[in-house]
């Protein structure tokens, strides 16, 4: 198996086992707009994004890895993919931050009633 397809299998499980479960959990979030399922977002967001780190830290060290199959075009295709999750991940963050506030408000208009 060359590089790239075992860097694009990673990349495939990170997104099937963090990507997706985060972004079904930031929308119930939304849908719910309780503290409860915000936190729970906010965790799991937490988590994946520890865990794309990690993930970038591997796909460096085999594309350095002596015996290297990758191309150029290939690693660029990757660097592309991780931008990618990378942007999803600061997105995510910055709604889960706007929701945070949202509930907030409402907490603190239904307190001062």
């Amino acid at each position: 198996m060359n590089t790239v397809n075992t860097i694009l299998t990673l990349i495939n499980a990170y997104h099937d086992n963090w990507h997706l479960p985060t972004l079904q959990l930031a929308n119930a979030a939304w849908r719910e707009r309780t503290p409860s399922a915000l936190l729970e977002a906010l965790q799991h967001t937490e988590k994946a994004i520890t865990a794309l780190e990690h993930l970038q830290t591997s796909v460096a060290r085999l594309v350095q890895r002596e015996g290297s199959t990758i191309t150029p075009e290939e690693a660029w295709r990757v660097a592309n993919e991780l931008e990618e999750l990378t942007c999803s991940l600061q997105n995510l963050t910055t709604e889960l931050t706007d929701l945070a506030i949202n509930i907030a408000e409402k907490y603190t208009a239904s307190e001062t009633e």
